[in-house]
């Protein structure tokens, strides 16, 4: 296990590289434009057969147009599209994301972050390669963005998923780290397996999904924080090579149409996302569309990828943000990647402190039956779990042995 200079554990690449691979990464659109051919390029998948994908149509002259998210990519044969993980091979799509996760880890549940389910709970936390927005700012780029020497899968099928999370002694499986939208099949099979082992499921998502394609993936979802990356198109268009408004939608899709608990998470950029007005803005659409018991998690910003010239975000910064949405009317507002008072839980209606957190731990705990001990207040969120995640061991001894050189 990795750790980072505050002492936090890192998701990494665990796997071994195949004998007979190279390492693919960043590099290798440019690469199959050159070679032309599926076929020619030593994929991330080891597995004796590629997994067809979903949501694809065919079209003429050997094209798919895949329509799992709002890009809308029309790919010709022998090219992916723009998440790098869904290639067309001979007409038909192929998702190479699917059971061939590049990192696993073992991680709090409160640094998704979900601070209102199962908290103080362990989930097991994994992400393939790709993604299908453009971030500059991202700060899992060596797997989003497939760099050559960092990303390397092994073979890991649906079905031994939620066993390895119970080996581990987890609660949940959280899909992370990349965009799981584009390896949405591999999601929806782990998640089938895991409800036969009372093991819930979480999206950590950027939320930029279909309509076509929403409901065939969170209707197996049990919990989801989804990245409001800012409040204008402008931002989403120059920072994220995306679009605003299919985020939204989202959002108003798991409030209005699913009974997934759900959260928000907005990273604040100096000077490109973090001016009051937006904030306010912000918190304003959420209490209006979502209501004021949907958290809203402002977390700060620290150099990497493409955006280097930043500085760091203050404290200050999102001390201003959590008071302006507080002030708004939002019940639950955090702040993250700072030490802060801003990463407790307090009752709404006495101001009572329900969760006492320092970064990602819970250090006291006062929620009883879903209601603030002291005043007996409703507060939202999944508080409780009859999963049997929480030491439990795997009976499965040739899948423990499988997958031994795991160091979680």
């Amino acid at each position: 296990m990795r750790f980072d200079r505050k002492g936090r554990a890192k998701a990494r690449p665990y796997m071994p590289i195949l004998s007979d691979s190279r390492q693919v990464g960043g590099v290798y659109w440019r690469y199959w434009q050159k070679r032309g051919s599926v076929n020619d390029l030593n994929i991330l998948q080891k597995t004796e057969t590629l997994h067809e994908a979903s949501w694809w149509e065919a079209e003429g002259n050997g094209r798919a147009h895949c329509y799992l998210c709002p890009r809308h990519c029309h790919i010709n044969p022998g090219q992916a599209g723009f998440c790098f993980i869904r290639v067309n091979q001979g007409g038909k799509l192929y998702s190479l994301g699917y059971g061939a996760p590049a990192a696993l880890q073992i991680d709090p549940i409160e640094k998704k972050p979900l601070n209102h389910f199962l908290p103080g709970t362990r989930v097991f936390s994994m992400g393939t390669a790709g993604c299908n927005m453009g971030c500059f700012f991202c700060q899992n780029w060596d797997i989003s963005k497939s760099r050559h020497d960092q990303v390397s899968s092994q073979p890991v099928p649906p079905e031994d998923v939620p066993l390895l999370a119970l080996k581990y002694g987890c609660d949940s499986i959280a899909f992370t780290y990349n965009e799981p939208t584009i390896w949405g099949e591999y999601v929806i099979d782990i998640c089938k397996a895991a409800k036969t082992h009372g093991l819930k499921t979480v999206m950590v998502s950027n939320g930029y999904i279909t309509r076509e394609a929403f409901h065939d993936i969170y209707d197996h979802i049990d919990a989801a924080n989804i990245d409001l990356k800012a409040f204008t198109e402008k931002f989403y268009g120059k920072i994220t090579l995306t679009h605003l408004g299919p985020v939204l939608e989202t959002l108003q899709w798991l409030k209005n149409e699913t009974g997934v608990w759900f959260e928000i998470t907005n990273l604040m950029i100096p000077g490109l996302n973090d001016d009051p007005a937006e904030t306010r803005g912000l918190a304003e659409w959420v209490l209006e569309k979502l209501g004021p018991d949907v958290p809203l998690h402002f977390t700060a910003f620290h150099p990497d990828f493409k955006l280097r010239d930043k500085p760091r975000t203050p404290p200050e910064t999102l001390h201003e943000a959590r008071r302006i949405a507080r002030e708004v009317g939002l019940h639950y507002v955090y702040e993250g990647n700072i030490y802060s008072d801003g990463g407790n839980t307090n009752c709404p209606k006495c101001g009572e402190v329900l969760v006492r957190r320092s970064w990602h731990d819970v250090l006291e705990y006062r929620v009883k039956d879903g209601a603030c001990r002291r005043c007996g207040f409703a507060i939202a969120g999944v508080w409780n779990s009859n999963s049997r995640g929480a030491g439990a061991s795997v009976r499965d001894g040739r899948t423990s042995h499988r997958y031994m050189h795991l160091n979680l």
